[in-house]
């Protein structure tokens, strides 16, 4: 099983440590970069005081050289070397050279004024770096202007030097390894602390869902809380808390009218199943009174037919909220709506049936459609006066929908807070449910079927005028 706590942890884990060892690693290769240019830095300097240390003059070239200022060319403790070549010959060395049976730096071909380092062996076997150059010795500006020649001539006739200076790396190889050691602990150290910190910080930062989800255990729809708090949750929790308490609401909602049906359905049923019953005690104790068992069997027929009736209703009710999909086809509303008011007219009540001349016909299921349309015309009738009229329009709204009004006088005080239960199943407006022959599911069935034909379907009330408009 997935878990958001173990992937946070380890995606930030790794992304900051790879950020945190690119970060150190880039430092340390900068760190080691920097001392490694500073030696060299260091070794040019050094070579080149050395070489101004060398002058030529009309007769000789002089090294000004003096040991007891720079022991470490005259000592045996971390000595320096240097050698100089004058015409392919030795010119000069540091007395450290005489201390070994190596005696000689290597010599280098490179240009006059250029250098070249190189990584070597000292003579006293440790590891070291040579600096070579070539460079034309310094003559002294009064012996150039006494001669009356200028630089560049004078250059002409020169003879190179050559000069070589080497000294032990092991320091420096010593500090580029400390620094390594550094990065390498600092890198496992981050890595460590990284780890740590972010599996506090998400176990920190999930705590409001498991604070949510200890809210929702406690949650029943039997309780009096239906709703989780929110105002102690973070706000990216929040749309979800709505959407959940909006769900429990719901729900809640579902529940209780599925208890209030289930009563509702077990009250029907109880009523002509006590009739069936009453009627046959009465027949079994006065099996000779022919009024009774004259009656009996009519009786029967009434109170099964009732039974059959509500029993059809709620496998209809039940139909029209399943999720089967609907087969459609081409069904004419005028038609359809005409032959169902002739079929429900039983007592030739006048009916006022206004639309438009041309035919009105639309892709739709047809029994779901004629289902709908038989319960709004029959409860017209039904729940009106005797002898006043049913109003029906037909028309055509803008966005090419089909309007269906039917309107009617309602014989019962009908209030505007009654219309929210009109669509309610087994609701009906006599509490006291006195009617044989309505059970409140009509308007139900008319409401789930609308919502499966994708229709929308409203009551208004104007007065004692009730209308109830379909839109397909």
């Amino acid at each position: 099983m997935n878990s958001i706590h173990k992937k946070l942890s380890r995606y930030l884990s790794i992304s900051i440590s790879i950020l945190l060892i690119s970060i150190l690693l880039a430092t340390d290769i900068s760190v080691d970069t920097w001392i490694s240019d500073q030696f060299d830095r260091a070794m040019v300097n050094k070579a080149g005081l050395l070489e101004t240390l060398v002058k030529e003059n009309e007769d000789e070239l002089e090294f000004h050289f003096a040991g007891e200022f720079m022991l470490e060319f005259e000592g045996k403790e971390n000595p320096e070397y240097f050698q100089l070549w004058y015409k392919n010959e030795v010119f000069e060395r540091s007395d450290t050279l005489e201390l070994f049976e190596i005696k000689d730096l290597p010599r280098l071909n490179v240009i006059i004024g250029g250098s070249v380092f190189q990584n070597i062996t000292l003579p006293d076997g440790r590891a070291g770096r040579m600096l070579y150059t070539k460079f034309l010795p310094q003559i002294d500006s009064e012996l150039r202007g006494r001669l009356g020649f200028t630089s560049e001539e004078i250059a002409k006739h020169q003879r190179p030097m050559e000069f070589a200076y080497a000294l032990s790396t092991e320091e420096l190889d010593y500090v580029l390894w400390f620094v390594d050691v550094i990065f390498i602990v600092t890198s496992m150290l981050a890595v460590f602390a990284v780890r740590k910190i972010v599996k506090v910080v998400v176990t920190r930062s999930l705590q409001p869902i498991n604070e949510f989800n200890n809210q929702l255990s406690r949650i029943s729809l039997n309780s009096d809380n239906l709703e989780v708090s929110v105002e102690t949750l973070p706000q990216e929790l929040v749309p979800i808390a709505k959407g959940v308490n909006q769900f429990i609401i719901e729900n809640h909602s579902l529940y209780m009218r599925e208890q209030r049906i289930t009563s509702d359905i077990a009250h029907e049923i109880k009523t002509p199943i006590a009739e069936l019953l009453n009627l046959s005690e009465v027949a079994l104790k006065f099996p000779h009174e022919k009024q009774i068992t004259d009656r009996l069997a009519t009786d029967v027929y009434e109170i099964s037919s009732r039974l059959k009736h509500i029993v059809n209703s709620i496998m209809l009710l039940q139909k029209s909220s399943s999720t089967h999909e609907l087969t459609k086809s081409n069904v004419n509303v005028i038609e359809l709506l005409s032959n169902i008011i002739d079929r429900e007219n039983v007592d030739n009540r006048p009916v006022n049936l206004l639309h438009d001349a041309t035919p009105l016909a639309i892709e739709i299921n047809k029994f779901a459609l004629d289902t709908v349309l038989s319960n709004l015309v029959n409860n017209a009738f039904f729940y009106s006066p005797s002898g006043t009229a049913i109003d029906v329009l037909i028309s055509r709204a803008a966005d090419n929908k089909a309007i269906i009004k039917i309107s009617n006088i309602s014989r019962q005080e009908c209030q505007e807070a009654d219309l929210q239960l009109f669509f309610a199943p087994l609701w009906q407006k006599d509490e006291s449910r006195t009617s044989t022959e309505r059970f409140g599911l009509g308007l139900a069935i008319v409401k789930s079927y609308c919502i499966k034909l994708g229709a929308t379907i409203s009551v208004s009330l104007v007065g004692q005028k009730i209308t109830f408009t379909v839109s397909l």
